[in-house]
């Protein structure tokens, strides 16, 4: 019998299709006297199923076992499901409080680094090595999609990979907000107290939202206190920095500035290029250099919208049964882009970039000149044509008026070549592609 694949295909109304998807991770389930084990690839998956999907499984399995059913969420490296059976029920039991709540999907490996984060991305990493020690707490602020999320998910998955016992509790301030009220309705707040004093690790996101809610700021202040107090980590995001938090107490801006305040910009040029590259490798998407740096260029907002962009062309790529061109991309993207006035990236206006910079003649560049000057600029803007648009090597050799792409070949290949081995050649290759792919 699939135990697993009875319980997913039980679950399949309840719950969406991307998470349904990511239950297939599990590795295999087994049912044994009255209790269910589903052994999950790391500790970290383990986590994330725990925290988010342990009462939907449950309900199911108990529909196929009956209601008096146990469930056990094991990982890998807990081969001898039986043996150690109940030492997992202890770790349940004495663990209530590990409400972690992380997407699989948000890891330090995932998070594509540049200028407009690279400081927040160290300070995260920093924290995940040194919990407690240093920058503590740590505030990230930054608009909406610039992955401050993904920072502190990361943040809390790096600890999980060297702690899997590590109490962590990530949650935003509208569910630290909902929470309280509830347990002082309950009567229960010391136990509320306890709940976010006893970690290891507290991220919360999106304090902003905590302005104007008087009674959660005393709270919060409070437990910020009791953790900073004992040493225990916490980091805090937002869309603003803490001194433009309108609505609360100084008091509480001061613990937040009192560690490390960092900026997540929005991504530039060079970045977005490469979030595109991995995000078309996770989707399975093949894209157009062109089409790659049409979006990167008329994007400027944030990194979901970059997504949401490649989204959109892999479903009309595959319902159309066409492979994604430029053309198309600016028809299908209309609504999203500003597209307008942005025009494919031809051969000639490379040409003519590189031939300006080096202070010579289109003539020249297209000769046959040997001088050594001539010969540097019509091999980088060859590389850059290959680069930076979608052209065949055909049409590039055609576009420089030699016989054959042979010579194009040779030209990137030399360019290929010094830049590994000079430095000052490669900044200008880098400084001439940055700003053709600005244009």
């Amino acid at each position: 019998m699939d135990v697993w694949g009875h319980i997913l295909s039980s679950m399949s109304e309840k719950i969406d299709p991307s998470t349904l998807k990511l239950l297939r991770g599990v590795e295999k389930a087994e049912y044994r006297n009255g209790k269910l084990y589903i052994s999950t690839p790391d500790p970290v998956y383990k986590d994330w199923l725990e925290s988010n999907l342990l009462d939907e499984i449950k309900s199911s399995a108990s529909s196929l076992f009956g209601q008096n059913l146990k469930v056990f969420v094991l990982s890998k490296e807990e081969d001898h499901l039986e043996e150690i059976s109940c030492e997992v029920n202890h770790i349940v039991e004495e663990k209530p409080y590990r409400l972690t709540n992380l997407n699989p999907k948000f890891v330090f490996s995932n998070f594509i680094v540049g200028n407009c984060n690279k400081i927040a991305y160290s300070a995260c990493l920093a924290v995940a090595e040194n919990l407690g020690k240093i920058y503590n707490p740590l505030f990230i602020y930054g608009g909406i999609g610039l992955g401050k999320t993904h920072l502190l998910h990361a943040t809390a998955h790096y600890v999980l990979s060297k702690n899997p016992d590590a109490n962590i509790i990530y949650t935003t301030a509208d569910t630290f907000m909902s929470e309280l009220v509830y347990y002082m309705q309950q009567g229960s707040i010391l136990e509320f107290r306890r709940r976010y004093r006893d970690v290891d690790l507290l991220l919360i996101d999106d304090v902003q939202f905590l302005e104007g809610k008087e009674r959660t700021q005393i709270e919060l202040y409070h437990i910020f206190n009791a953790l900073h107090l004992i040493g225990k980590q916490v980091i805090l995001s937002s869309d603003t920095p803490p001194r433009n938090l309108k609505g609360l107490q100084d008091r509480l801006k001061s613990r937040f500035v009192s560690g490390l305040v960092v900026e997540v910009k929005a991504p530039d040029l060079q970045t977005k290029l490469s979030i595109i590259n991995k995000k078309t490798k996770d989707m399975n998407i093949k894209l157009p250099n062109d089409v790659a740096l049409l979006i990167a260029k008329t994007i400027n907002t944030n990194v979901r919208e970059l997504e949401g962009s490649l989204s959109k062309l892999k479903a009309y790529s595959e319902i159309m049964g066409r492979p994604v061109t430029f053309d198309m991309a600016r028809e299908v993207l209309k609504d999203i882009l500003e597209i307008k006035e942005v025009e494919e990236l031809s051969i000639e206006k490379i040409q003519k970039e590189v031939a300006n910079y080096f202070s010579i003649n289109i003539n020249e560049l297209l000769g046959n000149s040997r001088k050594k000057k001539v010969a540097m600029a019509r091999q980088i803007a060859m590389y850059l044509a290959r680069y930076l648009t979608d052209k065949s090597l055909n049409e590039i050799s055609k576009a420089f008026k030699k016989k054959d792409h042979s010579t194009v070949i040779n030209a990137v290949e030399k360019v290929e070549k010094n830049m590994e081995k000079d430095r000052k050649f490669k900044l200008t290759v880098e400084f001439l592609k940055e700003k053709i792919m600005s244009l």
